[in-house]
């Protein structure tokens, strides 16, 4: 099938259209305060229904389990991130994971919190190929159902492009196709999915890469 992940911003100008879709408390300039990370998580939900809408199918009530993570509407699967500038989601008939990361330096340490040595032997130990190594393994853990404790345990296999890896998690395979778009990096399952990327930019229009 044909997956359709939504990358959406977090400040959304209404432009003076009263008719927009968004909140009115999500076109306001920056989020702050405690409701933030609930705030995030609502746009990532309405980013959700846009991949859900190109995908031909309905999402009822959005549940997840005990342990957070996101349970199957009618057979169909969802996965949310976000962070401050961007939201990103996707839904998909099989188990699916996206992940989303600003591109921001960080210490020299992380490379070995995300990787061991034999995998850094297989890309160039850059900040593009340390963030593209994290949010692979995280949209993929999303598949498993655990989080970034596991993230030794997802080993990088192969590189066979700057845009795709491959990982391993216990045996299983996982293909892991990257969007880089304004200082973000986006990971989500591709598997033997195709992938169209869609960008809802700030004038409400969608791209479609």
């Amino acid at each position: 099938m044909t997956l359709f992940p939504v990358v959406m911003p977090v400040n959304i100008p209404s432009n003076g259209n009263h008719n927009s879709p968004y909140p009115s408390h999500l076109k306001r300039g920056s989020l702050n305060g405690p409701q933030k990370v609930d705030r995030l998580s609502l746009l990532a939900r309405e980013a959700l229904m846009v991949s859900a809408e190109k995908s031909g199918v309905r999402l009822k009530e959005l549940r997840q389990d005990k342990n957070g993570v996101p349970c199957p509407v009618d057979g169909i699967y969802w996965s949310l991130s976000h962070k401050s500038k961007y939201v990103a989601a996707v839904v998909s008939k099989n188990r699916v994971g996206i992940d989303i990361e600003e591109m921001k330096p960080r210490t020299e340490s992380v490379f070995a919190y995300v990787a061991g040595d034999q995998e850094w032997e297989l890309a160039d130990r850059s900040w593009d190929a340390f963030f593209r190594y994290w949010t692979a393994k995280e949209a993929a853990l999303k598949v498993v159902g655990i989080g970034i404790a596991g993230l030794k345990t997802c080993r990088v296999a192969s590189v066979p492009d700057e845009n795709h890896i491959v990982l391993d998690y216990k045996g299983q395979l996982f293909l892991i196709e990257h969007l880089r778009y304004d200082n973000h990096i986006v990971s989500v399952v591709k598997d033997d999915n195709q992938i169209e990327w869609v960008i809802l930019n700030t004038r409400q229009s969608t791209e479609v890469l």
